[in-house]
This record gives C-alpha cells, structure tokens and sequence, in this order.
C-alpha cells in the first residue's frame, strides 16, 4: 500500500540581505525539514488539506549572529509547518 503524497510547490523564498551561497543552504535545509514534518503530519493521521494558503507570510526572520545556515532553514520550515497546521487566516 501506498503512503499519503504530499505534494508542496514554492514559487519564491525570498531571503533579501542574505549571501547567495547562505541562501543555498538556507533553502535546501528548508526544503529537507519542511519536507520531514509535512510527512510526519501525513503519517500521524493529521490531515493535510491542500490549496489552504495562496500565499504564506511570515514575520521577518531574525537571525542571530553566527547562526549556521542549516539551523536557520530548520526554523523557518518549523515556522512554515505551524501556520499550515493552524489553517488560513
């Protein structure tokens, strides 16, 4: 038997005043968490509805100084994960 899909699409990340290179890394350990958790919801039975968001905002991203790049794409798919969960406004 086949598992739930979860398919995802983003049409932009913008993370304006960050290096190219960062934002590579910033963006794949996104990807990578945003990834793990949308399965995870799936897997634990919590529905995942789509087309609920046409666009996400999020606050500002505030990075603290010397925070590695991976750790910052972790947080932010955290932050992506917990407004999916809450539903659109």
């Amino acid at each position: 038997m086949k598992g739930p899909g979860v398919q995802l699409h983003i049409g932009r990340l913008a993370l304006h005043g960050v290096p190219l290179a960062e934002g590579r890394r910033i963006a794949g350990a996104f990807q990578r968490e945003l990834g793990h958790l949308l399965f995870s919801q799936s897997s634990q039975s919590q529905p995942l509805h789509s087309a609920q968001f046409a666009a996400l905002r999020l606050p500002p991203l505030q990075r603290p100084a010397g925070e590695r790049p991976e750790h910052t794409g972790r947080r932010l798919a955290r932050l992506v994960a917990l407004q999916w969960q809450a539903g659109p406004p």
